[in-house]
Order: structure tokens, then C-alpha cells, then sequence
């Protein structure tokens, strides 16, 4: 994430046994008929990588279940999720007949004359869709087939719930003109421009010019062409995108389709930004389509100013405008043969979260300086403000940058002032609204209790859901939580120390103000991030792709975006085991100061690419994983470059020997880790537990150990009759464990006194089948990515999970997207 000033720079199974950190948490207490086809599509879930229980990869996607009669495929989306009044479609003949037999119609009208006959099919963009199902019927010799799609206003939304306010358009800036409405719509605009040979995008008066310094390269297959580029933008779901591509041969109009030899490699490259924004406004896109190394090589770059999490930090809003977004490449260009997503910071994290929560809609990942999520990040962030408050303090101020460096968990303090600098408005309603936002409409605790809130969870209304009250929950909880505990282990801070520490910290009330009291979140809160797929739990699509994540090592700058990161989403992905059980999620290091002008995008690209190539020659054999690791290129390997090496060191495990790669970039962490988490960092809530006056490394007096027990008891509001919380009641499902797990031990604790954390480990089992009283019989259930509505019963989700039928297991495993748990954890 870059800065948030501005904010310009920066499924599912029940839940398991809730969120449970490590060592670190104290306490006093105890429709319609589906389509005839699922072939590969830019919409949705492809059939190509994702089973729910993580079963043999059934195939590529590209055959059709019915493989002899007339056929009908929806190439832009998925046909429940298509946008707008078109959508590209192909239709196939029964085996043995001609196209020119085959007649398609929408509804009761003929529009056969839509399409053109292609490589034995007829291809084409039809218009005339209208919102609601649409019926499409196409007609051969050898029968009929029927097609229906549902349409969406382009507008949105689809999959993101009821739309968030938009409150500031931005289409003027962008070059758009006024906005038409009151959902920033504007006119498509196409213009041209050109790639110098010095390497620079120029503006092309017009399509046919041929200007002196006008680059040629060389595409696909080593044709050598004029390096035109074709520019469009728009709105789309209300967001300002853009798409760029090769067009070496434009027709002379500047607004028409892209009608010439494109020059197109059949790849798409979408780009997400970085930072976490609340701006309520349709802002503009961080990153840029008209990027020369990706250009050059033939592939559509595309983007779109909510991929960028500055203007909008809501990943199911980016997810829903990449859908729309591709539809729309599809619809102009053709068919995708892959889409390789690329993306810093919160960009990252928006596609760790869209690779696991929507299977199909990227193929690939480069994810450079990369968080797991937002949510799970959100909380160390959130602590470095209480931390950063406290050392205000006098007994604060006392703390040596040394003992500071401890407590933090980061390389330097510099990074929690970082850390606060940048997102230290996230929880405050007033903070972070678009500019253009007039004041009276801004919420004010005193005159306007009712006016927009510009906060994180308010921003992810639709997924946070809210509370009996009415409002956003907000999952966000350091109740039990045990700052600088490694460190007093270590004898860096006194027990005294660790004392104060713990005693003022705090916590944040509604509007983001520190309070005395810690912050407190419902279990229903906590449950619904996991549930709701927030948080990036290592299933998916996440293991079943290509991924690089590409580090930019600068922890000793103070950079919030740390080195940690990474391995935290590998700890998730291998759920404990060794690096090779996710053989396609591969770290790359690079000193900032050495890397190329063009940054490390390029270059994990190429590799990202090869090995998409290498799949789809010979790919087919084993698990996913098993094809991941047998196609995988000889650079796609963990590798670092040291300063002053000409190339990167690379093998598998190179991160676990001494060397380099281990020794030259040290990975630390945040105030969790520091708190005694598990490196995966992925826990909203903690699970109190009793007091061992023994965790400490020092032996505790009488008075200390009673300070301890008041603090603990100040710090937590106690559950009705002393009960203990409903995280702590959770029952499990059951597990399926790898071959010589242990068995985990029982989540239920016994009720004490006064309890404080003893040492809990996150459990490597394996994830828990789906609960089919949330599996959806369509493709994007909406469960999921639509509004999160509060249950209305008072048990806890988890309690009422059932292990599936085998009719019913066998039903999931044909379903092409896995939901998170959240975190599983065992006690020591």
C-alpha cells in the first residue's frame, strides 16, 4: 500500500474454530437452465484450475460437454453475468453439419447476421441484450439448443451488493468530458498514439500518420510491425477504465472497433494500484494501460480506477470491475487465451483475494511489494497508531528505539510512524472523502450523525454487513492481545515495561478516537471476514496458478510494504509445510537500488507468461499443483539478487539456507508477530486463554502478577455470567488431515478465573469441506460476494455445520471455486 493521504499514493466453508493468535492473546475469562456449455470464459470460474477439494484438474475447460450437437458459447463473461446490451458469441455445428446451416436467435428475433463464420464456427458480438435473462436459440439440422443470459446494466453492480455512494466524478479529468448521470457514465473515447523508438508513448494526430521516430517491434511468431497503439477508455461499473494494445494497422476513423490486424498475442494484462482509499469518488487509475515493455510485446494492457485501491480500497468492487472490464476486451478484441494480473501493495493484495475468491478471472499473478490482504494487514497497521500514541507518553518516550524496534516487530520504528503517517484516517469517518465532496455531506458526530462516513469498513459495507443497530461491523479486535511479549521474553524490555505497555495502550472507539478501552469486534464480525473470503486463507485459485511475488526489499527505509508479507501468504498457502506444497507461489528479492528501469514487472512477466505456455503444451497430467511443478521454468524458483551480482540466485529452499538470499535480506515482522502470532498473521480475533505466570522469561512477583490480572480485567468486557466468549465455543468440523499430521487437540477451554494467553500454534490441517447450506448451484454464489447480512440467529455459524453427503461432496468437487476457512489452530 502506498500512502493514504489523498488516498492517492498507496469462499466458503463455516467457519472453522475462528480466528485464534498465537501466544499473544490475555484475558480475565474464560434460475434458469444452465448454459449448454462451460467452455473458458472472462467472466467467471474456468473449469481449468479449481476444485473444491483440491482433486485432479479435470481439464483445461476448452471442451464442451456435449461435444456432437449445436452448440452455443458465451466467450465475454460467464452467461449469469454478462453486462450491458452485448456479449461475443460463438456458435458451434452438430458434428458433421455446416454454419452455413446454423440460424441464432435472441428472443424471437433473428440475428444470424451478427456473427461471421470463423475456423468452422459463427463468432460475432451480438447487441440487442436487455437487463434480465435473455434467451438465445440457434438452429441446425440436427436440433436446436437454448442459451440464456442474464445482463447486468453496465453501470453495476453484479457481484458487489447495493451500490456505495458515488459522490465525485472524475470524467472530465480523465479526459472524458462532463459526466451523462448520476452514476459518472461518460462516452467511450478511442484515440491513437505511438511507441518511439526511444521508448516513450507519443500522441498520433491521426491513425494512418507514420512519424519519423515511430518504433516497429516484433510480435508473436516475429513479425515485425509498426508499434501503433490503439487507446480506449470509459466507464464501466461506474469506473473510470482504460485498455491499450497494438494496432499496426488502424482504419482511418478514431472511434470505430479495432477492425485491423492487431498484432494482439491473444494476452491480457490487468493492472491493480496500490493504496486503501475511502474517497466515496469514481477517482482516477494509479497505474497506466499505456505501459511501452508490455505494449511492445504484443499484450492488451488494461486497468481501471477502482483496480486502484487509493480511490477504492474494497477488493469484491475491483473483482466485480475486472469482470466487467474483461467482458469488454473480449467483446472488442476476441477470445483470452490467459490474463496475467499485475499489481502493487493493496493492488497485490486485491488479486491474492480475486485469485481465491473468483477463480478464471486471472490466470496469472506478478505481485510486486505484496500484502496477503487488506484486513489482516489492517490490524498490525492499526496497532502501530496505539503504539505510536503511547510512545507519546511519558512512560513511552522512555522506551529506547531498540526496545521501540522490539515491540513494533518491524526493522526499524520508522516503519509503525510510516505506518501512521500514511492510514492514520482508515477509522475516521471524516478522513480520506473525495476533495470534491462538499463539507455538509461529510458526517459529523455533533451536526450530521447521518453524512457519509469515510472509513474502511464503511467503504466494505456490503461485506463487513452490519450490526443489530444498523451499523457497518467492523472486524478489528486487539482485545487480549499482548504487545512487546517477545520482547520482555527476551529480556529487551523489563516485565514493568511490558506492564505499562499493555496497561495504556487502548483501543479505537466508532469514529477512530484512541479510547482506554481495547477494540472489541462480534465473533459474527470476525466470521463474516473469513466467511466472506476478506481474508486470503490459502485456497483457491491461489494455489492453482502461476504467482511471483516479487519483494523490494527496503524494511531498513521503514517501507510498510515489508518483506514479511510474502512469507506470511506462503505460510497460509502451505498451511505449514514445507515450500514445495505450493509449488506455483514462488518470492522473488530485489534491492531496490539495483533493479531496471522498468522496474521488476517485466521481467517476472516474461516468466509468469513462459510458464503458461509450458502448461498449455503439457500440462495436462496430475494434480494442479503436480502440473505446476513439472512445468514451472527454471527462473520461476525463489531466487534474490545480491547487490553487486549480474544475476539472481535462485533454487528451491534457497530462503532456509544460510547464504545471501537468507542473510542479506532479514525477514521480521509487525506487532503481532512481535505479540507472540504465528508468522501467517492471518487472525481477526484472538481466543483468550488462562494466565501462565511462567510465559514471561522472568519470575513475577505477588504485586506484579496481581497488576497483570487488574490489567487483563480492565482490558475485556466480560460475556453475560462470566461465560466465555462465543469464539471459545465453537465447535469444529471435521478435518481432513495431510498423511502424519497429528491429530489437532480439542478448540473448547476450560473456563478460569483469570485467563491470559498460553502458546498456541496454528494447526497445518488440511481445509474443511463446504457446508452445503451456503453452496450455490451457480458459479459467483452470491452469499459471497454480494451483501453480507448479519445471521439472525443468536449460534454461531460454526456450530451448525454438518460434514456433507457424499452426494453432496461430489457435487462440491464439480463446483470450480473453494471458499476460505479461517485460520485453524491446535493448543500446544
Amino acid at each position: 500500500m502506498a500512502a493514504r493521504r489523498s488516498r492517492t499514493g498507496p469462499v466458503v466453508v463455516l467457519l472453522l474454530a475462528m480466528a485464534v493468535l498465537a501466544a499473544s492473546c490475555t484475558s480475565d475469562q474464560g434460475a434458469d437452465t444452465p448454459s449448454t456449455t462451460t467452455s473458458r470464459s472472462s467472466g467467471g470460474p474456468t473449469t481449468s484450475t479449481t476444485t473444491p477439494d483440491g482433486s485432479s484438474d479435470p481439464g483445461t475447460g476448452d471442451e464442451s460437454p456435449v461435444q456432437d450437437g449445436v452448440r452455443i458459447e458465451v466467450l465475454s463473461s460467464q452467461p449469469d453475468r454478462a453486462s450491458g446490451p452485448d456479449a461475443r458469441i460463438r456458435v458451434t455445428p452438430a458434428k458433421g453439419q455446416s454454419v452455413g446451416d446454423l440460424r441464432l436467435k435472441l428472443g424471437d428475433t433473428d440475428i444470424t447476421s451478427q456473427l461471421r463464420e470463423s475456423d468452422g464456427h459463427l463468432e460475432g458480438v451480438i447487441t440487442g441484450l436487455v437487463e434480465g435473462t435473455n434467451t438465445l436459440t440457434a438452429n441446425g439440422p440436427d436440433g436446436t439448443v437454448t442459451q440464456r443470459v442474464t445482463t447486468f446494466p453496465l453501470t453495476g453492480p453484479m457481484i458487489s451488493g447495493p451500490h456505495l455512494p458515488l459522490l465525485a466524478c472524475s470524467t472530465e479529468e480523465n479526459g472524458l468530458g462532463a459526466p451523462t448521470d448520476a452514476d459518472c457514465s461518460a462516452p467511450t473515447k478511442v484515440s491513437w498514439k505511438y511507441l518511439t523508438k526511444a521508448g516513450e508513448v507519443k500522441d498520433l494526430a491521426k491513425p494512418t500518420d507514420r512519424p519519423a521516430d515511430l518504433a516497429t517491434t516484433s510480435v508473436r511468431g516475429g513479425k515485425q510491425v509498426p508499434a501503433i497503439v490503439r487507446y480506449e477508455r470509459g466507464v464501466i461499473n461506474r469506473s473510470i477504465y482504460e485498455v491499450a494494445s497494438l494496432d499496426p494497422d488502424p482504419a482511418a476513423g478514431t472511434d470505430g472497433p479495432a477492425t485491423g490486424p492487431t498484432a494482439w498475442n491473444q494476452r491480457l494484462i490487468y493492472r491493480f494500484g496500490d493504496g486503501c482509499g475511502t474517497t466515496f469518488g469514481q477517482g482516477s487509475a494509479a497505474t497506466e494501460a499505456l505501459d511501452p515493455a508490455y505494449l511492445r510485446q504484443g499484450y492488451a494492457v488494461a486497468t481501471a480506477s477502482f483496480n486502484t485501491g487509493a480511490v477504492q480500497c474494497n477488493d469484491v468492487l475491483s473483482a466485480e470491475t475486472t469482470m466487467m472490464v474483461k467482458e469488454r476486451v473480449v467483446e472488442e478484441f476476441g477470445e483470452l487465451d490467459d490474463t496475467i494480473g499485475e499489481g502493487t501493495g493493496n493492488g497485490a493484495a486485491q488479486l491474492h483475494l480475486l485469485a481465491q475468491n473468483y477463480p478464471g478471472l486471472v490466470d496469472a499473478i506478478v505481485a510486486l511489494d505484496p500484502f496477503p490482504d487488506v484486513l489482516s494487514t489492517l490490524a498490525g497497521a492499526t496497532d502501530c497508531i496505539l503504539l505510536d500514541h503511547y510512545y507519546r507518553s511519558a512512560a513511552g518516550k522512555a522506551l529506547t528505539p531498540a526496545q521501540r524496534t522490539a515491540v513494533n516487530g518491524h526493522a526499524t520504528p520508522s516503519t509503525c510512524e510510516q505506518w501512521e503517517a500514511g492510514y492514520g484516517g482508515l477509522l475516521d469517518p471524516t478522513d480520506g472523502c473525495d476533495p470534491k465532496i462538499a463539507a455538509s455531506a461529510i458526517y459529523d458526530a455533533a451536526t450530521n450523525p447521518g453524512g457519509l462516513r469515510c472509513t474502511i469498513q464503511d467503504a466494505n459495507a456490503n461485506q463487513f454487513g452490519r450490526d443489530g443497530a444498523g451499523q457497518v461491523q467492523r472486524p478489528l479486535d486487539n482485545v487480549g492481545l499482548q504487545y512487546g511479549l517477545e520482547a520482555v521474553k527476551a529480556g529487551t524490555i523489563s516485565f514493568d515495561q511490558f506492564l505499562a505497555l499493555n496497561t495504556a495502550i487502548g483501543g479505537f472507539d466508532r469514529d477512530g478516537a484512541i479510547t482506554p478501552e481495547r477494540t472489541e469486534t462480534s465473533p459474527q464480525a470476525a466470521a463474516t471476514a473469513y466467511e466472506n473470503g476478506r481474508i486470503s486463507s490459502g485456497v483457491g485459485d491461489q494455489l492453482k496458478i502461476p504467482i511471483i511475488d516479487v519483494d523490494l526489499w527496503s524494511d531498513k527505509d521503514g517501507d510498510v510494504r515489508d518483506r514479511f508479507r510474502a512469507f506470511s501468504l506462503r505460510d497460509r498457502l502451505t498451511f505449514g509445510a514445507p515450500a514445495e506444497a505450493a509449488p506455483g507461489f514462488q518470492i522473488w528479492t530485489r534491492d531496490p537500488a539495483h533493479l531496471p528501469a522498468g522496474g521488476a514487472g517485466p521481467e517476472a512477466v516474461a516468466v509468469v507468461a513462459e510458464w503458461l505456455d509450458a502448461i498449455a503444451e503439457g500440462g495436462r497430467g496430475g494434480s494442479r499443483q503436480e502440473v505446476l511443478g513439472a512445468t514451472r521454468p527454471d527462473d520461476a524458483v525463489d531466487n534474490c539478487l545480491p547487490a553487486g551480482a549480474k544475476a539472481p540466485l535462485g533454487k528451491v529452499g534457497i530462503y532456509d539456507a544460510k547464504g545471501p538470499c537468507k542473510d542479506d535480506y532479514p525477514i521480521s515482522g509487525d506487532p503481532r508477530i512481535a505479540a507472540g502470532a504465528p508468522r501467517s498473521d492471518d487472525v481477526v480475533k484472538c481466543r483468550l486463554k488462562a494466565v501462565d505466570p511462567t510465559e514471561y522469561g522472568v519470575p513475577l512477583t505477588p504485586e506484579q502478577l496481581t497488576k497483570l490480572r487488574a490489567v487483563l480485567a480492565g482490558r475485556l468486557r466480560l460475556a453475560a455470567g462470566g461465560r466465555r466468549p462465543d469464539l471459545a465455543q465453537h465447535d469444529r468440523p471435521r478435518l481432513r488431515r495431510r498423511p502424519g499430521q497429528p491429530r489437532p487437540a480439542p478448540l473448547s477451554l476450560p473456563l478460569a478465573p483469570v485467563q491470559v494467553a498460553r502458546r498456541w500454534t496454528t494447526s497445518p490441517t488440511a481445509r474443511t469441506r463446504r457446508s452445503p447450506s451456503i453452496v450455490s448451484t451457480t458459479r459467483w454464489p452470491s452469499a459471497v460476494t454480494s451483501t453480507a447480512v448479519p445471521s439472525t440467529s443468536s449460534a454461531p455459524r460454526s456450530t451448525r455445520t454438518r460434514r456433507p453427503s457424499v452426494a453432496e461432496r461430489s457435487r462440491q468437487r464439480a463446483m470450480t471455486r473453494s471458499r476460505p476457512p479461517g485460520p485453524e489452530v491446535r493448543c500446544r
